[in-house]
């Protein structure tokens, strides 16, 4: 049982192409935090899938590349119909310290359906933690504009640590969602819209040679869809036009 709480708490490891960052990531994992850790390696080209499995998670390879969103939409369902009731997104490049579930304790006692691990809460890692400017200015940004404008109280939206509740699972289209980073902003819209309770913890993050960032030609198509989305959510909010994934599951 996780010493957080009495809940099922399950990490699942999401990989490609990290086999230089997965000793260090498993060391550094609490394994006294998590009832179980999955390893889903999305058909990596290097030796992440050998590496991975010479230690004690249950390792799951995809016989086709799934992309980011994909392989995180395979890991979340796999966890709950295993039996979990908060599953934490682990990335195997490292870039996140999967052990900052510990401070969403009182969020998962809450029966929060969504956490989220935000860069920006009361420091600058621009200044404080070495984050690339460019990256540092567009996140914060969009950041802002979004939170305004769709009265989401949130300071970071594009994050890759998250914890999902079984609310969400339950309740959220979440495999409708896209396949590739997108899906990361998509699962923030649809949990408000559905008015789920959703938080925030305070994270830090490691930009160094292994982490396997998105590229600054894929991170301009995110951003651009991110305005899609924002239009798409409005369009359900009032009723106009309904996506799938604004649709009750």
């Amino acid at each position: 049982m996780s010493k957080i709480s009495n809940k099922k708490i399950y990490g699942v490891v999401i990989c490609y192409n990290s086999e230089q960052a997965i000793k260090d990531l498993y060391e550094r994992i609490d394994k006294e935090l998590f009832d179980k850790i999955y390893f889903f390696d999305d058909n990596s080209t290097d030796n992440s899938y050998e590496i991975a499995k010479t230690f004690d998670w249950k390792v799951i390879k995809n016989q086709t590349n799934l992309g980011h969103g994909g392989n995180l939409k395979k890991a979340i369902k796999t966890a709950f119909i295993d039996g979990a009731d908060y599953v934490l997104e682990i990335h195997a490049d490292n870039q996140y310290n999967p052990n900052s579930i510990s401070k969403a304790k009182n969020f998962i006692e809450q029966d929060y359906a969504l956490i989220t691990g935000s860069r920006f809460v009361n420091k600058n890692p621009y200044k404080e933690e070495g984050m690339p400017f460019l990256r540092y200015f567009s996140n914060k940004v969009m950041s802002s504009f979004t939170s305004k404008l769709l009265s989401i109280k949130l300071t970071e939206f594009h994050t890759g640590f998250k914890i999902f509740g079984r609310k969400f699972y339950d309740q959220v289209q979440f495999e409708d969602c896209s396949n590739n980073y997108l899906f990361s902003f998509q699962i923030i819209l649809i949990t408000k819209f559905f008015g789920l309770k959703y938080g925030e913890i305070s994270i830090s993050a490691d930009y160094g040679e292994k982490v396997n960032s998105c590229n600054y030609y894929n991170g301009f198509i995110y951003i651009i869809t991110n305005f899609t989305e924002m239009f798409y959510f409005f369009l359900a909010k009032s009723k106009v036009f309904k996506k799938k994934i604004y649709k009750p599951k």
